[in-house]
Order: structure tokens, then C-alpha cells, then sequence
């Protein structure tokens, strides 16, 4: 972890004052990682309510509804992390929110004409966004750290023998297994959504033991290269970022919001 900056609203008011400072975070060849808290429990709506959804488009209003009918937790949720996205992506490209139009490639990964990088994901109370205005691809994934049922039938299924040698080996120094699995489970999701979702299916041929115990490693699949990090999000969380390239890529924290605690 390189270094923590101010919120959106302090990089906008820099810009404001004439500040050349949110213009060269944005041209440098670096990765920035925003998070945004996210209510856990449903006495928390309406605090998550007062978010103003105006910048959602319709079809995102719609499915926010589908979500509500098996979830009003999950909805807002989702909501919250799309709005946040957008904001953020908005102070990027110098647009109003609601003007980002997201593109889908053939597997469903959303991406911006003429805009930055980006990977969004969510998980119990906190959602993370990766963005690069590089020409790398990249993928992020964030996982709340808790114990699986059928964890060893998850891990026979998802891992390679590496992997659950290293699990194994580590269980067996007294190391809790559940905080192991997710690293490898991140690591692996991050390295999906890296490739464009193109390796979906390929979770018992993703080795991600050497990037797990260096921190950071560069992986091939196919003829393309991709650096695997290990991100810190705080007690109870795993996370992984993965980019494709065989450069180290500066990581630049740009706010890290309190978690809503249970």
C-alpha cells in the first residue's frame, strides 16, 4: 500500500482551486482503489435510503426493484455501490454522473468508451472499486471473511493440489482455514475478471499459490501476462487485485471509509 489521499470531494475541490494535484494522480500509470461503507442490517436503510439514486438509469432502477423483491437489504446495497461507482468514474472522465454510459462485452463485463479501467466488487459492508487510466485490464474482488459449509468440498472442487497442499500446510501451523480459503478465492475471482470473465470455468487451473506467498507475482495464461496483489481491507476481509502486464503497478489508496460495524 502506497499512499492514502483525501475523498472525491477533496480532489474535486483541488481541481476547483486551479490544483494540478487531481490531474497527475489521474495521468499517472498507477491503480486507484476507492471503497464505500455498506449497511449490513436493515435498521440501517435509512441512513443508505438518504444516497441520492437519481443518477441511476432505468434499467438499473429496475433491476434494483427485482433485487428488493427477495431482498431490500441486498437492493440498497446494490444501489449504493452503483451510485458510488458512478460518482467516482464521473470525476475521472469530467462528466455528470447519470451521462456514464456503461458498454458490456460478450460475458458481461460493463466498460467505458474512452474512459478508464475499472472492477467493481461488493461484499457484507463494504464495496471496493479498481481504476486505472491505463490500457491494462484489471479485476478486483473483495470477500468477507467467514467460515463456508462444505469448505473442504469447496476446496477439492475450486483449487489446484498446490493450492490445497498450501491450505493444508497452513491449517496445519495453526493458521485458520476459512481466512486462507477466501485469499485463494480472491485471488482467483480477481484474476477472472482481469481476463474479461474469458477464464470462467478455469478455477481448478488458476494457480495462485506463488502470488498468495510473494505478495505480488506475475501469472500467464494463454500468452498473457498478469501481476496478482494481495490488498488489505481491514480485519475480516480478504481481497485481491489482478492486472494484466508484467509491470508493478502503483497502487495509490484514495479513501478507505470507516466499516459499519455489526
Amino acid at each position: 500500500m502506497d499512499s492514502k489521499t483525501g475523498t472525491i470531494s477533496s480532489l474535486l475541490a483541488m481541481r476547483e482551486q486551479g490544483n494540478d494535484t487531481f490531474v497527475s494522480i489521474v495521468e499517472e500509470p498507477e491503480i486507484h482503489i476507492w471503497t464505500q461503507a455498506l449497511p449490513i442490517r436493515d435498521d440501517q436503510l435509512q441512513t443508505a435510503t438518504a444516497m441520492d439514486s437519481s443518477a441511476l438509469t432505468l434499467e438499473e432502477h429496475e433491476r434494483m426493484v427485482r433485487i428488493s423483491t427477495t431482498s431490500r437489504l441486498k437492493a440498497h446495497c446494490w444501489m449504493i455501490s452503483r451510485v458510488f461507482m458512478r460518482r467516482v468514474l464521473a470525476r475521472y472522465m469530467q462528466v455528470q454522473e447519470q451521462d456514464i454510459l456503461f458498454q458490456y462485452g460478450t460475458s458481461g463485463k460493463p466498460y467505458l468508451v474512452g474512459g478508464p479501467q475499472f472492477s467493481l466488487s461488493h461484499t457484507n459492508g463494504l464495496c471496493v472499486l479498481a481504476v486505472t487510466c491505463t490500457n491494462n485490464e484489471l479485476g478486483v474482488d473483495v470477500e468477507w471473511v467467514r467460515p463456508l459449509l462444505q469448505e473442504q468440498a469447496i476446496i477439492q472442487r475450486f483449487l489446484t493440489e498446490e493450492e490445497r497442499d498450501y491450505v493444508l500446510e497452513a491449517v496445519c501451523s495453526g493458521e485458520d482455514s476459512s481466512s486462507l480459503l477466501w485469499k485463494v478465492l480472491t485471488g482467483k475471482e480477481a484474476w477472472i475478471k482481469a481476463s474479461g470473465q474469458s477464464l470462467c470455468g478455469q478455477w481448478r487451473n488458476l494457480n495462485t499459490v506463488q502470488a498468495i506467498r510473494n505478495y505480488e507475482y506475475l501469472l500467464e495464461w494463454d500468452g498473457q501476462n498478469y501481476m496478482l496483489n494481495s490488498l488489505d481491507m481491514g480485519k475480516g476481509y480478504a481481497a485481491s487485485l489482478c492486472v494484466t502486464g508484467t509491470e508493478r503497478s502503483l497502487i495509490r489508496w484514495m479513501n478507505v471509509t470507516d466499516h459499519i460495524q455489526s
